[in-house]
């Protein structure tokens, strides 16, 4: 019991920060649309993939179209590793850098760590990229490292609550804060090969934040050799 009311309690206070923030970004609400895939391989290893869309407004005036693709390793039930590749265009109009448009190429290594703790499904993802970024005037290389925490909770069979917050810095002469990205939200689980989550998004800056409401499919397959 005191497990779940520390971790209510951190959910409320991480929200009420990010509000409570004088970062002044667009005053519409956004949209966060996702989908994602994991297909097994082997035992070990997987295939994963996904499919980012931001938009500024609900339904128009794009952020970010992000495709990501990348290979997995399971160490064991707890550990695994993976690298990927990622392509994307990205509107930063609203942002605190004023370019308008810009193409990303990015690789990926990340390394992810999950566990239980009472109900709670726990995991810590440390994740670095290396950003090849092409604005209309130049070209910028940018290595970046990204923290997350996320912890999600079962209400029931199919229904669950889930909360992450990830940081990202750029590694300029140390650590440059380039943005925070904090989720709450509320998953229903349509089979053992789908979930569905829907919630709320706040996407921080050094001297903005965007409000949005967040919706993602996920899709699992299994490509494994039916063992006789």
């Amino acid at each position: 019991m005191k497990t779940r009311i520390f971790y209510i309690l951190l959910f409320i206070s991480i929200i009420r920060l990010h509000a409570q923030s004088t970062n002044k970004g667009e005053n519409s609400l956004g949209t966060w649309y996702a989908v994602t895939t994991s297909s097994k391989v082997s035992d070990k290893f997987s295939i994963s993939g996904s499919l980012t869309n931001w938009n500024y407004k609900i339904v128009d005036n794009q952020h970010l179209l992000l495709a990501i693709i990348g290979l997995n390793y399971k160490v064991n039930n707890a550990v695994s590793f993976g690298i990927g590749y990622g392509y994307g265009s990205i509107d930063t109009s609203f942002e605190e850098t004023g370019d308008p448009y810009l193409i990303e190429n990015r690789t990926i290594e990340q390394i992810s760590v999950k566990y239980k703790v009472y109900k709670f499904s726990l995991s810590h993802r440390f994740k670095l990229e290396q950003r090849f970024i092409e604005y209309e005037t130049q070209y910028k290389f940018k290595n970046r490292i990204r923290y997350r925490f996320k912890s999600s909770f079962p209400i029931n069979k199919r229904l669950s609550i889930t909360f992450y917050d990830e940081i990202h810095y750029h590694l300029i002469n140390g650590l440059d804060f380039h943005q925070n990205r904090a989720y709450a939200g509320l998953g229903v689980k349509i089979n053992k090969n789908m979930n569905f989550q829907f919630g709320y998004a706040r996407h921080s800056y050094k001297t903005k934040s965007f409000n949005r409401l967040s919706a993602q499919l996920n899709l699992k397959f299994d490509f494994r050799k039916a063992k006789i």
